[in-house]
């Protein structure tokens, strides 16, 4: 009896061991990436803060034209603004129809910093660099008039090249994305990564720590699987 219940406990850590560690698992490969041998080209930024969105909008400085930037994303049409005076200011807003027409009214976003503080409104340079780590910051925005999920808006540049957002804007390279919901297909991604890990090919990590990540999981997954069998094969 002691021993069934061993094993039962055996069976309940080996699968909530493979659950877990598939949930985390696709954080592993990114962590391992560095921060790139070339910084003229590479972006040092996480990718799982530009990813995972059902839909997104990528945009710099050149994307602009007399400080609007006009683009359609998820149902909305959106209007981004920047402003110069008193200081490099971005503004983000839905524009609202009236019987299918734009007469100039648009619900504007505010922005809240990954730390949770409410930038309102008018998004300054400052502010971006005050909020930003490692040259990125991820803003939740929420519809003034109504509160709605407005989506997020990623700041980042090269920070290894430019020291400050206010010099990666003035040199194009300041990248804003927008994007909405989350991705029907992020859970094909971590299976992915899970095939990848079984079978030693994990992106960007050597065979040998591959192997040492592996092994744990083979564990598992094979005490499971001899469990199962035991459980409906008494002979066994």
């Amino acid at each position: 009896m002691s021993s069934g219940g061993g094993e039962m406990r055996g069976f309940v850590f080996a699968v909530v061991f493979i659950v877990v560690f598939a949930a985390f698992l696709s954080s592993v490969p990114i962590g391992l990436q560095g921060r790139g041998t070339d910084p003229d080209n590479v972006i040092p930024v996480d990718p799982q803060f530009l990813s995972g969105f059902d839909e997104t909008i990528n945009y710099t400085r050149t994307s602009y034209s007399l400080g609007l930037y006009d683009y359609h994303l998820g149902t909305r049409d959106w209007r981004a603004y920047y402003y110069t005076a008193g200081g490099l200011q971005f503004l983000l807003a839905a524009k609202v129809y009236v019987l299918g027409l734009w007469l100039g009214h648009s619900d504007p976003c505010k922005f809240i910093s990954s730390n949770g503080t409410d930038r309102g409104t008018y998004l300054g340079i400052d502010e971006i660099e005050s909020d930003s780590e490692n040259g990125l910051e991820k803003y939740s925005m929420l519809f003034v008039t109504t509160g709605e999920d407005a989506g997020s808006l990623v700041i980042y540049w090269n920070e290894t090249l430019y020291s400050d957002p206010e010099d990666a804007w003035d040199n194009d390279v300041l990248y804003l994305l927008h994007g909405l919901g989350f991705s029907a297909t992020m859970a094909l991604d971590i299976g992915s990564l899970l095939i990848s890990l079984l079978f030693l090919q994990l992106p960007d990590v050597p065979v040998l720590l591959n192997v040492l990540i592996a092994t744990p999981m083979w564990a598992c997954i094979i005490f499971v699987l001899w469990f199962v069998i035991k459980e409906t094969m008494p002979f066994v």
